[in-house]
């Protein structure tokens, strides 16, 4: 009896443990495919917004998007990021961080923009706050897939 017992309660732990090892990758894995569709839909919007004109003189060279628990959601860095024209005036910026929490299942909230080195000039300042609102209303609409 207390053979049968013993591998009663090896056989309990050993599931339990299978299950949250599985539970834990599957929950990194889902993030990972999160990550990826994120990195995917914000350059979709800054090449949209490049090429439309829609903030004067943008450019940029490339997107990361990592976890971050601290907001529940994806820190996203945008590095060498280029804003204005002639006429308002060019500024140049080594990277755009911002953090998107999710707001609900599967849409998120933009919050915390932070150009790095800041704005020098009026020109330059005025076209980043309209990237960053341009930003904040593309990640509302952003919409991931499980």
């Amino acid at each position: 009896m207390l053979r049968v017992s013993r591998m009663v309660f090896i056989r309990v732990v050993l599931i339990t443990a299978i299950t949250t090892l599985v539970a834990a990758c599957n929950d990194q894995v889902k993030q990972a495919k999160t990550a990826a569709q994120l990195r995917t839909q914000i350059e979709i919007v800054l090449a949209r917004m490049e090429s439309g004109g829609e903030v004067p003189g943008l450019g940029h060279r490339h997107v990361t998007v990592d976890p971050d628990s601290d907001v529940e959601g994806f820190a996203i860095k945008i590095y060498d990021v280029k804003l204005g024209t002639p006429d308002i005036g060019f500024q140049s910026f080594r990277e755009m961080t911002f953090n998107l929490a999710e707001s609900d299942a599967s849409h998120f909230t933009a919050a915390d923009f932070k150009l790095t080195p800041e704005p020098v000039a009026n020109g330059p300042k005025q076209t980043a706050d309209l990237l960053i609102e341009r930003l904040k209303t593309a990640a509302a609409a952003i919409e991931v897939k499980d």
